[in-house]
């Protein structure tokens, strides 16, 4: 009793013609829906293949690269804040001043300004901080 629903006086061992066309124009139908939806996305599909192969090869988009630059200098202090959390500052047994730094962060060179040195001879200039540079 296959298609006593749709069709209640067919013997359903025998095909019923008019059933499969109508379903063969059902799967068409969905076929050429299916082409056109991909007609529609396929353009913007390619674009976005594009700027992830870019991205992949180091070439950033110009709305990437602004973005992630507003995100740095909105984000950049409070980010190097928590990690300067993590180095601890003391005095060494010979009497310097240390930051003890750790291991992981060999790419961050610690400095400092080097006007301490000079301080009598320009005492305009701010002295004594310590630099970051990676």
């Amino acid at each position: 009793m296959a298609f006593n629903f749709e069709y209640p006086y067919v013997d359903p061992t025998q095909y019923n013609a008019d059933w499969l066309l109508k379903k063969m124009k059902e799967v068409l139908a969905n076929m050429e829906s299916m082409d056109e939806w991909r007609a529609e996305y396929e353009e913007a599909y390619e674009d976005y293949k594009k700027i992830v192969e870019d991205i992949e090869n180091g070439r950033f988009p110009d709305s990437i690269t602004e973005a992630f630059r507003r995100w740095m200098s909105n984000n950049a202090i409070s980010i190097v804040g928590e990690m300067v959390k993590s180095v601890f500052f003391g005095i060494s047994d010979e009497g310097y001043f240390v930051a003890y730094i750790p291991d992981g962060w060999e790419d961050i060179i610690f400095n400092t300004t080097y006007y301490d040195i000079m301080l009598t001879a320009h005492p305009e200039v701010d002295y004594g901080h310590l630099v970051l540079t990676y």
